[in-house]
């Protein structure tokens, strides 16, 4: 494991790169593009460990923390999604040093709709991506997260006037950030992720997509609306194998918790 920064264009982004045991080739870069705030931290866990075992079969694998996270320059608060694209990018060229095979990406959560939405751009970035529990639309994903500054205000308010979302959404819009569990959401990060969705991405034919999500019944099975998405994108001629696991969405819990069905499902799918 060797720790690093790249220069990106708001500053040095802080990574890791994982390289298979007793110096063996690597047969093929993997690049990770991680989850939305505490979402993050709450994972590490999960992507370290499963990082390890795709070093183990043979892979390289590059962990980077995005602008304003982590160990890289820059607060939470000064992020931006162009911005979080230029450190993918500075990132894949670092990789493209290392090797003429572009890397496969492997997103996670939110990391999912920045994925999607580079490679409609930059097609050529990758033939493969594994997703995990991708998050479908940027919108939803935020009044999600809004939610937890709305319950933490219910805890300290006094009075019978309740905040809504529209009203979060429209401190938003008035060009004003908030204050959410730690972090400052900007406006312009919100507006931004807000308008990405695996509904509208255009993603090339070329492209194989690895999903694998957490599942309700036994055996578990996908939401109806990750599966109007992939049946979408096997319309238009993209390679889909999915999964669902019935394990825990670890990143959502305040302890880690080692999510072994998922990650054995995981290496399952990168196997094929």
């Amino acid at each position: 494991m060797t720790p690093f920064f790249i220069k990106s264009s708001a500053g040095n982004i802080f990574c890791l790169y994982h390289t298979p045991p007793n110096h063996a080739t690597v047969k093929r870069n993997i690049l990770f593009i991680p989850p939305f705030a505490e979402e993050l931290n709450r994972s590490r866990h999960m992507i370290n460990r499963q990082a390890r075992l795709f070093c183990q079969a043979g892979y390289g694998v590059l962990i980077l923390d995005l602008f304003g996270t982590g160990d890289s320059q820059g607060s939470f608060g000064e992020a931006t999604l162009p911005i979080w694209k230029q450190d993918i990018l500075a990132a894949i060229s670092w990789l493209a040093e290392t090797s003429d095979t572009p890397p496969i990406i492997w997103a996670m959560r939110s990391g999912a709709l920045i994925a999607t939405d580079i490679i409609g751009e930059y097609p050529e970035l990758t033939d493969q991506m594994i997703l995990w529990s991708p998050v479908r639309s940027g919108k939803k994903f935020i009044t999600q997260y809004m939610r937890i500054k709305l319950a933490s205000e219910v805890t300290r308010k006094t009075n019978n006037q309740k905040t809504t979302i529209n009203d979060l959404w429209k401190i938003l819009e008035s060009g004003n950030g908030l204050e959410i569990a730690g972090y400052y959401l900007s406006p312009v990060l919100a507006k931004g992720l807000s308008k990405l969705s695996l509904n509208n991405s255009k993603l090339p034919k070329t492209l194989a997509v690895k999903w694998i999500e957490t599942g309700l019944g036994d055996p578990a099975h996908l939401s109806p609306a990750s599966q109007k998405i992939i049946d979408c994108w096997l319309k238009d001629g993209i390679t889909v194998t999915d999964i669902a696991v019935n394990d825990v969405a670890f990143w959502a819990l305040q302890e880690p918790e080692q999510a072994d069905t998922y990650i054995e499902q995981t290496m399952a799918l990168i196997a094929k």
